[in-house]
C-alpha cells in the first residue's frame, strides 16, 4: 500500500471533453464513459477492495475546480481523497469537491465508505457530462513513462453541486486489453 502521502494531493490538469479522443482504445473508452459506479466496478473486477482514506477537510481548490463548479475562491468545500483499492493494490486516486451543504447532511461521517455508495444509491442525484485528462507524472508514480488517464464528473443535487476525479493508477485494469 502507497503510504506518506500528504494531504491535498490535488489534482491540478487540464480537463478536456471525451468527445476530443474518439479513436480510444475499448478498453480505456469503457473505463472512462462508464457512468455506473466506479466502486462498484472495480468490486467486481477484483478478489478484495478497500478504500484508504487520504484525507478529509477544507483545502485549497484549484481553478479548474473552482470553474467546473461555478464557485469563487471564497467559497468553502470539503475536499476528500481517497485510494480505491483491488487485490491490496492502489487502482484509483479520486479527489472530491464537496459543498458544506452536503457535507452536514448527506455525506456526514464518510470516513472510509465510497462516496459512490452514497451517490449511487439515491435518484436525487444527476450525473453530468465526463471531462478526461491525461498525465506523464503524479505524486503516485513520478517514473512512469506512459500517460494516466483521469476522469471528473459534477454531480447535481438540488441547487448544490459536487465534482469527483479520478485518476486511474498504473495497476487498474483500464490499462490491460480486455478488461
Amino acid at each position: 500500500m502507497q503510504q506518506g502521502f500528504s494531504f491535498p494531493i490535488g489534482l491540478d490538469v487540464v480537463w478536456e471533453p471525451l468527445s476530443r479522443y474518439p479513436h480510444l482504445p475499448s478498453h480505456i473508452r469503457s473505463w472512462l464513459q462508464d457512468s455506473g459506479s466506479l466502486t462498484d466496478r472495480i468490486e467486481s473486477a477484483c478478489s478484495v477492495f478497500n478504500l484508504t482514506l487520504i484525507g478529509e477537510g477544507e483545502a485549497q481548490l484549484h481553478a479548474c475546480e473552482r470553474q467546473s463548479l461555478h464557485i469563487n475562491a471564497t467559497d468553502n468545500h470539503t475536499v476528500r481523497e481517497v485510494l480505491l483499492c483491488g487485490d491490496e493494490r492502489p487502482w484509483v486516486f479520486a479527489r472530491s469537491v464537496i459543498p458544506p451543504e452536503l457535507m452536514s447532511s448527506e455525506f456526514n461521517q464518510l470516513g472510509e465508505e465510497p462516496l459512490g455508495r452514497r451517490l449511487f444509491n439515491d435518484a436525487r442525484f444527476r450525473r453530468g457530462e465526463f471531462e478526461v485528462c491525461r498525465i506523464r507524472h503524479t505524486a503516485f508514480t513520478p517514473e512512469i513513462e506512459l500517460p494516466l488517464w483521469g476522469r471528473r464528473s459534477v454531480f447535481y443535487f438540488q441547487q448544490h453541486a459536487l465534482l469527483v476525479a479520478e485518476l486511474f493508477l498504473p495497476a487498474s485494469p483500464l490499462y490491460q486489453t480486455g478488461s
